[in-house]
């Protein structure tokens, strides 16, 4: 049976994998704007320094290393489903935002001090590591962003997999924190390919998440559009190699 993911396993998972000093580990919500290739580098750096094949060199025991290392290979397990699963990754911020710690603790008016990452980054991402939003700023945007997409319900009906009945079925039975198409699902009210074309179209229709810091007054429309620009001109460069 697959281990049920609360945001302080990925928490844990994320501090295994990127470290206690990374931006990653702050709080689960850092899973909003995880890729799998930021996972899969970061895998290959910390195996480097774990596996038990390099215990001669790295002047450590074995069975050590064994151990740092299968946690390592857990952690790694655990974030690649939820980066490969949106409505896992939203529960999981979702839940994260609600029973986020005091400010200070979870980062919230500090902003990045590091090099830009040397790969692809999702807009609000690109803001955070260029320094003109906080943490707290980015995880908010992105919040927003899964607040505001068209619901899965709605997208049900008009696709006709679900009608009035079953999408008021679905929200009586559906326990706190839990996705409405994670119930859906366990109704029979939805398949699996139901389930993926609904989320499919939700995705794309998705509001632009740049609308978020013009709608709160943090950048003006010009500003959004000279980011934009550049984050494509960031993107277009790491994508080519």
């Amino acid at each position: 049976m697959a281990q049920t993911i609360t945001p302080r396993i990925a928490q844990q998972a994320l501090r295994i994998l990127f470290g206690d000093g990374s931006v990653y580990a702050k709080d689960a919500s850092a899973v909003a704007v995880l890729s799998q290739q930021e996972l899969a580098v970061s895998f290959r750096a910390r195996a480097l320094q774990v596996h038990p094949d390099r215990a001669g060199a790295l002047g450590q025991p074995p069975e050590a290393l064994e151990r740092a290392f299968k946690r390592l290979h857990g952690a790694y397990r655990v974030l690649s489903r939820v980066v490969a699963d949106e409505s896992l990754r939203q529960r999981i911020v979702q839940t994260a935002a609600r029973t986020a710690e005091s400010p200070g603790q979870t980062g919230a008016g500090r902003y990045y001090r590091g090099a830009v990452p040397r790969s692809e980054l999702r807009l609000a991402q690109f803001l955070y590591y260029h320094r003109v939003i906080d943490w707290k700023t980015m995880i908010d945007a992105v919040t927003w962003q899964y607040r505001v997409r068209p619901k899965v319900g709605e997208i049900g009906r008009a696709y006709r997999f679900l009608d009035f009945e079953s999408v008021t079925t679905v929200l009586r039975a559906s326990p706190r924190g839990e996705l409405f198409g994670d119930t859906a699902l366990k109704l029979g009210l939805l398949d699996r390919r139901q389930l993926y074309v609904v989320l499919g179209k939700q995705h794309q229709f998705d509001y632009p998440i740049g609308r978020y810091f013009t709608e709160h007054e943090i950048l003006t429309r010009d500003e959004i559009e000279h980011f934009v620009h550049q984050n494509r001109r960031h993107n277009l460069t790491y994508r080519r190699r």
